[in-house]
């Protein structure tokens, strides 16, 4: 089958990775005679108009041999992704995604492969897309729906993401590639600063109220943040959706939770709690930050909605 690819590289992903590796990339899709053509990602949220404007001056057929790929991390991936799905075609444009960002825990929650020419195979080998799940959300509070495949962080996660991002880090630090220390300078101070919130569950006709939750998630498979195994049972391939919450206790037991949640080992523990569900609800009265797929939300207040949807993608993890 001939495929014509649609390239949304985001030459920021990976801090500049991304825009380092496109020649080697490039050189492949050459040498192996890929039709494609290339589209730059120069500001944030551009990757989602170009995907969505991609989509638009396409014909909606099962016929149609076009994929879009995503040369980025999950940020890239989840920003393309959206504007495909926001251009709500009957038949909708398949995805692929080449992981050379930080995290790229979408690559670790498929069993893909991690090492781009590894996985540019996976890609290039395909011969039809596969169906996965990815997770939607639909905020009543702003009436804004949206799309990811990896988490929706509130409180804690979101505010690491939040307070990473509003840093420079130093012109020296990114020529030694030590952007993990800004990250760690930010999960030291939100560790210190970050106040639990009131959370409601909402699963079905059941409500659970937390009065002082800290770190929730919504998963799509068990990734977060480059690798943490956040919900350990998740996959990709179930109906279903993970919430693990997690109430702030004293400083020791946070830590001892941080170690056990490195280990994998966190579920069991008496300030975590987990939900296996198809349809979520969660409610928060207060302004909290969010993240999706490490994209900022902002603060908000929160009445969501959560639930599986299916996509298609252009990725055999086979090959």
């Amino acid at each position: 089958m001939s495929v014509n690819f649609y390239v949304i590289l985001n030459e920021f992903a990976g801090g500049g990775k991304a825009k380092n590796l496109w020649p080697e990339i490039k050189t492949v899709l050459q040498e192996r005679q890929v039709s494609y053509q290339v589209a730059k990602s120069t500001y944030p949220g551009q990757a989602t108009l170009l995907a969505r404007q991609y989509a638009k001056q396409h014909p909606d057929l099962t016929t149609a041999t076009n994929v879009v790929l995503a040369v980025g991390g999950d940020g890239t991936l989840h920003q393309v992704l959206n504007g495909l799905a926001s251009a709500k075609l009957t038949h909708p444009i398949p995805v692929a995604y080449l992981p050379v960002g930080n995290g790229n825990d979408f690559a670790k929650g498929i069993k893909m492969a991690t090492r781009w020419r590894s996985a540019l195979d996976q890609i290039l080998g395909c011969n039809s897309a596969s169906w996965l799940n990815v997770g939607t959300y639909r905020d009543a509070e702003k009436n804004t729906t949206g799309v990811f495949t990896n988490t929706v962080g509130i409180g804690f996660d979101a505010a690491v993401v939040n307070d990473a991002n509003g840093k420079s880090p130093k012109r020296l630090t990114k020529r030694l590639h030590l952007g993990w220390l800004s990250r760690l300078s930010s999960l030291i101070s939100v560790v210190y600063n970050e106040l639990p919130f009131p959370l409601t569950v909402h699963v079905g006709q059941h409500r659970d109220i937390y009065a002082h939750a800290y770190l929730v998630t919504v998963s799509n498979h068990p990734y977060l943040g480059g690798g943490i195994n956040i919900a350990p049972t998740a996959e990709v391939t179930d109906p279903n959706l993970d919430l693990i919450v997690i109430e702030k206790p004293h400083l020791p037991k946070l830590l001892f939770i941080a170690l056990m949640l490195r280990l994998g080992r966190h579920m069991h523990l008496k300030s975590v709690h987990h939900y296996h569900e198809p349809k979520l609800h969660l409610i928060v009265p207060s302004i909290e930050y969010g993240q999706e797929d490490g994209e900022e939300m902002g603060g908000r207040y929160w009445d969501t909605y959560f639930e599986i949807a299916q996509y298609p993608f252009w990725i055999d993890t086979t090959i």
